[in-house]
């Protein structure tokens, strides 16, 4: 069993690099040189952490690992409260529903995290 769940995680990182790669073959020199410019600004980490968070708690679905999940959780949270923060200058309204979406998670994940790491009870 633990041999199919690492082969569905190298599935899924194999699949990505193919798209993204192939993606990036169809770009023009001048969006290639852009790509290049987006990935040296610091900020882009926080753009990131929701596609990590997705990825590990992909990983902590197949292995059953809570304390994974836990983890996707909070860094899916602080990415949608980056994001939401970066739309807002274009888009109020999304910006703030993502903004919210994000801190609501943020805050599950820790009471959640908080339950499981304590073993309390919240009601």
């Amino acid at each position: 069993m633990l041999i199919v769940q690492l082969g569905a995680i190298l599935l899924v990182l194999l699949l990505g690099f193919i798209f993204a790669r192939k993606e990036y073959k169809n770009f023009t020199m001048e969006e290639k040189d852009q790509v290049k410019k987006e990935l040296r600004n610091p900020i882009l980490v926080f753009h990131v952490l929701p596609y990590i968070g997705y990825f590990l708690f992909f990983i902590g679905f197949v292995f059953d690992i809570n304390a994974l999940k836990y983890i996707a959780f909070l860094l899916m949270g602080i990415g949608w409260i980056v994001d939401g923060a970066e739309i807002w200058k274009a888009d109020r309204k999304r910006g703030l529903i993502l903004l919210l979406s994000g801190s609501i998670t943020f805050l599950i994940a820790i009471f959640l995290a908080l339950t499981f790491l304590f073993n309390f009870s919240l009601l």
